[in-house]
């Protein structure tokens, strides 16, 4: 039992309790999911990102855990493309630093179901404007509003591959539309001028 009234704990099975929720349930879902190898596979497949984005309110967020940069951006990748899928809201990749963890970081996925509009990337209540919240003592030791923002800024590499799957995913969507035919270029020092094809 707990000592807060208002939680309910539930030993069990996630994605079996999420299935059975009820449609828009939840304001917000965090998944602090093991790593997909064997039975966890279904943890970053659509269908369980579906199953999430039935259970939340039409304003409702998911935090999912989404590996290390350094180690798993294909696995990121395909990630992202689910979520931007699932979710018409925002979607965004965001890391910390976990000493413990393989690699020292790890990720996490932010989505929003629908509208109104989230703004993941800046505090709704920036920390240190709350009462009470930075005295001696009580201060958080790692959290404020920059590193909460810097959270979002990725390495050169990781958001050139995560632009590049993107890009991909989109060229893949529009291969069956008509292409406009591209302008030719003539390359001059210090500019590009178009010319008529």
């Amino acid at each position: 039992t707990h000592a807060f009234a208002r939680v309910q704990l539930h030993v069990g099975d996630a994605v079996d309790f999420l299935r059975n929720a009820p449609e828009g349930k939840y304001d917000a879902i965090i998944v602090d999911s093991s790593d997909p190898i064997g039975p966890a596979q279904e943890l970053v497949e659509k269908p369980f990102f579906q199953t999430i984005a039935r259970a939340l309110k039409p304003a409702g967020v998911l935090c999912n855990q989404a590996e290390s940069m350094w180690l798993h951006t294909h696995l990121i990748q395909d990630m992202l493309s689910i979520c931007r899928e699932t979710f018409k809201g925002a979607v965004h990749y965001a890391w910390t630093s976990v000493p413990t963890y393989p690699s020292g970081v790890i990720g996490f996925l932010l989505c929003a179901k629908e509208g109104p509009a989230v703004n993941f990337l800046s505090p709704v209540n920036p920390i240190e404007k709350l009462e009470g919240a930075m005295e001696a003592g009580r201060e958080i030791r790692f959290y404020n509003s920059e590193v909460h923002r810097a959270a979002f800024v990725l390495p050169t590499f990781v958001r050139r591959e995560l632009e590049s799957h993107n890009t991909c995913a989109e060229k893949d969507k529009s291969e069956t539309k008509p292409v406009a035919k591209p302008k030719k270029m003539k390359i001059m020092p210090n500019s590009a001028i178009p010319t008529a094809s």
